[in-house]
């Protein structure tokens, strides 16, 4: 062996002794719990260690429950220790009645290895990206504009979202289509705000030239249809509807509800305005009439007018879609699942929907045809009255009672719904829904709080003129 090639051998040897040491120093890839281990715990963990079953007091759905101690007296995850965790312990048991997952195929060896080096990282809890605070991405840096040299002014480039578009063009046989024509944007623009093709008179003045792109904008943004287009996509997540549902389908007073969101919008109502009036709006200090109407969003439930259903099955089914449709509107989050048990893909906990549930658990449902409570409307003359009737009050007693008169002048509550009578002499529920009596027929009301009112008003119909009630 001459010595060049003694040397040659020597420096292989040298290179690949270093490759091999670097390969056993340097650190480990840092393990992704959302990325690399939610996945393989959701599909062989999760059917018996989850929110339905919890085998053994054990779930993976949640840190707290995973790190926790099973009833077996062991952790499953022993962070910083995955060969003294029993979770890896059972993933590698020989013995099959042993092993996890029970009575499936067994993991492979490469997504135990993922776990227990999770496991030694210190099994550190991720949370799903919708769950984390979004941060500040900075501007991607582009070498090139889309074909144009850096530093040249580029048409494509209106503003920061541009960039990114840039960044992801790059390296690929891509580059922005020209500009669209002018009557192209000016049709565009009026079916994205309106809903609708555009006006011809607008239409020229854009295409001409005579006004701009931004008064184009702002004559579009003014007009009505801009409230009617978008307010369609709130009320398809509110879910509106002009009818009421189920069996018998029939019609309600909701367009109200409907005509405040297309108002909201057209008045460019602040966001946080438009929540608290929906969800809380007659709890407001001396709410108007339209914070009223707003808290309809709650009212957009279905309503079962068919004869002989149960009236708190029901109930508890305008509840809990209440629950449900206020979050997936506001927190864009689905919970239905939660009613029944802890979901893998919602952190939220089975007890968390029925703390989120009571917060609506205090309406009724009753098997009437009415509506109630409403919003009373009056006339500009009986306004007058009520009015003075309010004033006249709120001089002459104290606040409570001022309160009392007005919620009941403006909703007509509390109201109490004669189907609940009993112990009928010459009388029956019609149609399960209102009381019928002859002639000196009665009923008995049980079960009603007055509050020592003094006086009960009955509305009723009577198939003889001058017929009365006693």
């Amino acid at each position: 062996m001459n010595k060049k090639t003694g040397f040659g051998i020597l420096l292989l040897a040298t290179i690949l002794m270093a490759m091999y040491l670097w390969h056993l120093l340097k650190p480990a890839e840092k393990v992704d719990f959302s990325a690399d281990i939610k996945p393989i715990l959701n599909k062989n963990c999760i059917a018996c260690h989850g929110g339905v079953k919890k085998n053994s007091g054990l779930s993976f759905l949640f840190e707290a429950e995973a790190m926790g101690v099973a009833e077996s007296g062991k952790r499953a995850i022993i962070p910083g220790n995955g060969s003294g965790s029993e979770l890896i312990r059972r993933l590698r048991e020989e013995d099959p009645e042993l092993r996890m997952p029970y009575q499936k195929p067994k993991l492979s060896d490469a997504e135990i290895e993922l776990l227990e080096r999770w496991i030694d990282q210190g099994a550190e809890w991720g949370e799903h990206w919708a769950y984390t605070l979004p941060e500040k991405v900075p501007l991607p840096v582009v070498s090139q504009e889309a074909g144009f040299s850096t530093g040249t002014a580029s048409p494509f480039l209106k503003n920061d979202i541009d960039l990114f578009v840039l960044a992801r063009m790059e390296g690929q046989p891509l580059k922005p289509n020209a500009e669209a024509p002018p009557n192209i944007i000016a049709r565009r623009l009026a079916l994205d705000l309106t809903g609708l093709p555009p006006d011809q008179n607008l239409f020229d003045a854009f295409t001409t030239s005579e006004i701009t792109y931004e008064t184009y904008v702002d004559t579009l943004l003014a007009q009505s249809g801009y409230g009617e287009k978008w307010a369609s996509w709130w009320l398809d997540l509110a879910r509106y509807a002009d009818t009421k549902g189920y069996e018998k389908d029939l019609g309600r007073s909701m367009w109200p509800y409907r005509d405040w969101v297309i108002r909201a919008l057209n008045q460019d109502m602040p966001y946080d305005q438009f929540t608290t009036e929906q969800l809380a709006g007659d709890l407001l200090p001396d709410p108007s009439v339209d914070q009223l109407i707003a808290t309809a969003f709650h009212r957009n439930t279905m309503n079962n007018d068919e004869g002989g259903t149960d009236d708190e099955e029901f109930r508890v089914a305008t509840v809990i879609d209440r629950t449900n449709t206020t979050f997936e509107v506001w927190q864009s989050t689905t919970i239905g699942c939660v009613q029944c048990h802890s979901h893998p893909y919602d952190p939220i906990k089975h007890e968390e929907y029925y703390n989120a549930m009571a917060f609506f658990n205090n309406s009724r449902d009753e098997d009437t045809p009415g509506e109630e409570p409403n919003v009373r409307m009056y006339g500009p003359e009986v306004q007058k009255e009520v009015d003075q009737i309010n004033t006249w009050v709120t001089e002459n007693g104290d606040a409570k009672t001022a309160k009392a008169y007005k919620n009941f002048l403006t909703h007509m509550e509390p109201k109490y719904q004669l189907h609940n009578c009993e112990d009928f002499t010459n009388g029956e529920l019609a149609d399960t829904k209102w009381l019928a009596l002859w002639n000196k027929g009665s009923a008995h009301l049980k079960n009603v709080y007055t509050n020592n009112a003094s006086a009960m008003y009955l509305s009723y119909w009577s198939g003889n003129n001058g017929s009365k009630i006693t």
